[in-house]
């Protein structure tokens, strides 16, 4: 969808419940942030007349309601024509400099002292922060050939939780695991996660590492490959610990494509003991391990023997 500045579209406040004075809270210039630069600012004011608004964005841009690419560096602002107390905040109207466009409609509403949260109707699935800023600041810097996730506040599916849950039940003590009960299960697990994928009711980082997890589980390079790319949207989406599943998937990938590991996160037991081969252990350095959170070569080393030597005394 391109955007430009002609868009038209409505911000709303996302939060309720909220005391009749929190519409003061509002009051003051708050930052849409996307990946540390500011991709828009909203000043927001109150005087004796009432509430009034500023809303300054890129020129143009490409939009999903996810992603913002192609943002131009020039900026342009446009004042309030209106503004209203609301239940939750303020609400600001604003005129469309399109011919005929309906006007733009953005309410706030504080979450605290420095934090904002808002709902955008064009893409009504997402919520995305507000930052207080002291003082008006530049947009920016945009590298044209890439994209920007802006601050999102994202829900976590309960179902999904509930399916990650069941799946690292089954492993608990993974020298014993009943593969002709967990099988059949991991394989429902799988199918409920991809209906939750493809009906988009999986949003937050939490949601992702989790599904990342439950292809991990899988039984052919797609499901690890699939599981790899779940494991680099839960990076994306706030989960830094993801770096580990993100390793491990492609680590199992590459050895059921027959290539080896590289990082060392894929053990088996062909038979009486562990093994991790094929590894290619000297492609990758022991600090990438560590930046990834997996351990290095020395520990795993000592992983494995220590399964080894439960196995023999059992």
């Amino acid at each position: 969808m391109k955007m430009l500045i002609q868009f038209c579209f409505t911000v709303l406040a996302v939060i309720g419940g909220a005391a009749p004075t929190c519409a003061a809270d509002v009051a003051g210039i708050w930052a849409l942030r996307a990946q540390g630069s500011t991709l828009m600012l909203l000043e927001v004011s109150r005087s004796r007349k009432g509430w009034t608004g500023s809303w300054t964005q890129p020129s143009s841009y490409d939009t999903n309601g996810e992603y913002f690419n192609d943002i131009k560096a020039d900026t342009t602002t446009r004042r309030s024509r209106e503004a209203r107390k609301t239940e939750d905040g303020v609400e600001l109207v604003f005129d469309n400099p399109w011919p005929g466009g309906a006007p733009d409609h953005i309410a706030i509403h504080a979450d605290g002292e420095n934090h904002a949260s808002m709902q955008w109707a064009a893409f009504n699935s997402n919520r995305y922060e507000l930052t207080r800023v002291a003082s008006p600041i530049g947009l920016g810097p945009w590298q044209t050939d890439r994209g920007y996730i802006p601050d999102t506040i994202r829900s976590t599916s309960d179902a999904m939780t509930a399916i990650f849950a069941a799946d690292q039940a089954d492993r608990v003590d993974p020298a014993h695991i009943d593969w002709k009960v967990v099988l059949p299960a991991d394989r429902a697990r799988r199918e409920q996660t991809q209906k939750l994928l493809d009906s988009g009711r999986l949003s937050s980082g939490d949601d992702f590492y989790h599904a990342a997890f439950v292809f991990q589980h899988g039984e052919k390079p797609d499901d690890f490959m699939r599981a790899h790319a779940l494991a680099m949207i839960a990076i994306a989406r706030g989960r830094s610990d993801a770096t580990w599943i993100g390793a491990a998937t492609l680590d199992r990938y590459l050895q059921y494509s027959g290539r080896p590991q590289i990082y060392g996160t894929q053990f088996t037991r062909p038979t009486s003991t562990f093994t991790q081969e094929p590894y290619q252990r000297g492609l990758l350095s022991d600090a990438v391990r560590k930046a990834s959170n997996v351990p290095p070569l020395a520990a795993q080393e000592n992983q494995r023997a220590a399964w080894d030597r439960r196995i023999q005394r059992e």
